[in-house]
């Protein structure tokens, strides 16, 4: 299976699985699904009462990208999840608030977690969390970060003043809390 966690230095599928486990959510939004790695270990560590909406922009992503039809498939047995088109940067208009996770694991960079902070932060629940890939140095130097001139993660993170935290060197994964 094609995921940014798979064979890395730390378990991400295992810290995906905690933070579900332990936040015990009533709502999950996922945006960014490639073969569906990160959506499977949020089904099988939540509650059967979990709603799940997961999002992508499918074959419009140039890149590894996710096949719609494919993932339904995949999660046809999972009445709970919703697989969907939706683009990261017209999701936060349309979503309703009061979530309790919110992963975001598409091409990330410093204007994604800008953006995440700016437009994402308001739809979180009161101990809610979001999940980002990413966040450290070592994630920062990857080619395609470096080819288009994007900016770095850690940079951002450096100013940003709500709780936080990155745990691993590669892809890393970053967990920003509600600060309320």
């Amino acid at each position: 299976m094609k995921s940014s966690y798979v064979n890395t230095d730390i378990n991400y599928g295992d810290i995906l699985s905690s933070i579900a486990f332990t936040q015990v959510p009533r709502t999950v939004v996922e945006i960014g699904i490639l073969d569906g790695f990160s959506l499977e270990k949020l089904v099988q560590s939540t509650p059967h009462t979990t709603k799940i909406m997961a999002y992508d922009i499918f074959d419009e992503f140039n890149g590894n990208s996710a096949n719609m039809e494919e993932l339904q498939n995949k999660f046809k047995n999972h009445p709970r999840v919703e697989i969907n088109y939706g683009d990261f940067y017209n999701l936060d208009k349309i979503i309703d608030g009061n979530l309790d996770i919110i992963h975001i694991d598409i091409a990330n960079d410093g204007n994604v977690y800008k953006y995440v902070v700016e437009n994402y932060m308001n739809l979180l629940s009161r101990k809610g969390i979001i999940v980002l890939e990413g966040g450290s140095r070592e994630r920062d130097e990857v080619d395609w970060m470096k080819r288009y001139e994007k900016p770095p993660i850690t940079e951002y993170l450096k100013n940003l003043t709500l709780p936080h935290k990155t745990l691993g060197k590669f892809p890393s994964i970053t967990m920003i809390k509600n600060g309320e």
